[in-house]
């Protein structure tokens, strides 16, 4: 095998990632979404056409409401405007909606939840992280 068949994973992971079009229904994204164009709710938030970053967000949520303390990122299946916002990025749109995902992991990690990401553009992260792992001729 390519090694996957070794790996471990805690019974209470879940793989997080973003899924354009998903149905939402009901849930809590207010803490990394608010005041959406239009005045739409992120406190029960729903709608059949998800973007990236609401769908994302919701699968946090559902992730830990059902009982998950670990999420695990593949920075290549993320929302990027929902993981970072550089700075470049803040000074141009000063009403962003989405607080990102790394401006809340200290936080996540303090109330007992771990986040495992692989990433390879997102640097931001390693300014948060416990640890990091470089992969070299993988």
């Amino acid at each position: 095998g390519d090694g996957r068949e070794g790996v471990v994973m805690v019974e209470d992971g879940t793989k997080v990632k973003a899924e354009d079009g998903r149905m939402v229904q009901g849930v809590d994204i207010e803490r990394f979404i608010k005041d959406l164009p239009g005045g739409r709710d992120t406190s029960s938030f729903s709608t059949l056409d998800a973007s990236g970053s609401t769908s994302q967000a919701a699968f946090i949520i559902e992730s830990l409401e059902s009982g998950s303390r670990t999420l695990l990122f593949d920075e290549d299946t993320c929302a990027t405007n929902f993981m970072i916002r550089d700075g470049k990025m803040a000074a141009l749109v000063n009403a962003e909606p989405i607080r990102p995902f790394v401006s809340r992991v200290t936080g996540m990690r303090d109330a007992g939840i771990s986040s495992v990401m692989v990433i390879g553009g997102a640097g931001d992260y390693l300014n948060v992280a416990d640890r990091g792992i470089g992969m070299k001729d993988y």
